[in-house]
C-alpha cells in the first residue's frame, strides 16, 4: 500500500540552543518550527524553508525518510497557525475591520457622510460587524437622519453576539447612543435582553433604570435601581440616581 502524498505546512517542536562554544545552552522551552513538506518520488519527504508570508522557498533544507516524518512533524491544522491560509470568513472580517477603521477616522473628523458610507461598505463585506452597525447609526444621527439611524440600531440589536460578554463595551456604547438619541424603548428592550443573559450584572440594571427614568417610567426605574443595589450595595451612581428620582438624599 502506497503512502499518501505529503504536501503542506507542518511543524515540529524543538528545544533551541543559545550561545556559542562553551557558553551554549539548551532552552527549557520548546519552539514550534514551521516548514513546507512535500513527498518525493522516492517515497521520502523534502523539507523546505518558509518565506515570511508562509509560501515555500525553493531551498530543500533536508530530506527525510517517511518514518522520520511521522515521528517528527505535525500538520498545522492541529493548532492555530499563523501560516495557515485564512478562511473566507476570516478574510471578510479583516476587510470589514479595515473599513470600520477608516469610517471611525471620518467620524472623529465629523465627516459624517463619508463615515456612513464606509460603515455601510464594511457591512456589505461582513453584515455581523457590530462596530459597523453602531457607527453607521451614530453617523446618521449626527446627520439628522433619524429613520436611517433607527434602522442601523435595529439591525445591530438583532445580532446575537452583541449580548456576549466579550462585546460588553460595544453594547454599553450602543445603549448610551440610544439614550442620547431618546430611543428609550429600544434602549430598555436591549438592556432587558442583556439582563436575561447576565442577570447578575448590576450595571445593566442601572443603565436600564437610567433609560426608564429619562422616559418617565419612575416606578420601573426605582425597581431596577434597587435590584442593582441588591447586587452591589455600595454602587454610588445607583444610590445617587435613586435619590434624585425619589427626591431623597443619599445616605
Amino acid at each position: 500500500m502506497s503512502e499518501p502524498e505529503i504536501k503542506g505546512i507542518f511543524f515540529e517542536k524543538k528545544q533551541i540552543s543559545a550561545g556559542t562554544m562553551g557558553t551554549s545552552r539548551v532552552s527549557n522551552d520548546s519552539h514550534e518550527l514551521h516548514y513546507y513538506l512535500k513527498s518525493n518520488p522516492k517515497g521520502e519527504v523534502d523539507i523546505f524553508y518558509l518565506k515570511p508570508d508562509g509560501k515555500p522557498t525553493a531551498i530543500v533544507m533536508e530530506t527525510i525518510p517517511m518514518d522520520d516524518f511521522k515521528t517528527r512533524f505535525t500538520d498545522c491544522s492541529a493548532h492555530k497557525c499563523e501560516f495557515q491560509p485564512k478562511t473566507e470568513k476570516e478574510e471578510q472580517e479583516e476587510k470589514a475591520t479595515e473599513r470600520v477603521s477608516i469610517a471611525e477616522q471620518h467620524l472623529d473628523k465629523k465627516e459624517y457622510h463619508a463615515a456612513a458610507f464606509e460603515f455601510g461598505q464594511a457591512i456589505k463585506v461582513d453584515d455581523k460587524n457590530l462596530k459597523a452597525h453602531l457607527g453607521k447609526g451614530k453617523a446618521h444621527m449626527e446627520l439628522g437622519q433619524v429613520d436611517e439611524a433607527k434602522e442601523s440600531f435595529q439591525k445591530l440589536s438583532e445580532i446575537d453576539s452583541l449580548y456576549e460578554k466579550e462585546n460588553k463595551h460595544v453594547f454599553n456604547e450602543y445603549g448610551i447612543e440610544l439614550r442620547k438619541s431618546a430611543m428609550y424603548d429600544m434602549a430598555i428592550e436591549n438592556y432587558q435582553k442583556a439582563i436575561e443573559i447576565d442577570p447578575d450584572d448590576e450595571a445593566l440594571y442601572f443603565n436600564v433604570a437610567r433609560a426608564q427614568s429619562e422616559k418617565g417610567d419612575i416606578k420601573e426605574a426605582v425597581a431596577n435601581l434597587n435590584k442593582a443595589l441588591s447586587i452591589q450595595s455600595d454602587f454610588k451612581e445607583a444610590k445617587a440616581l435613586l435619590a434624585a428620582i425619589t427626591k431623597e438624599t443619599p445616605k
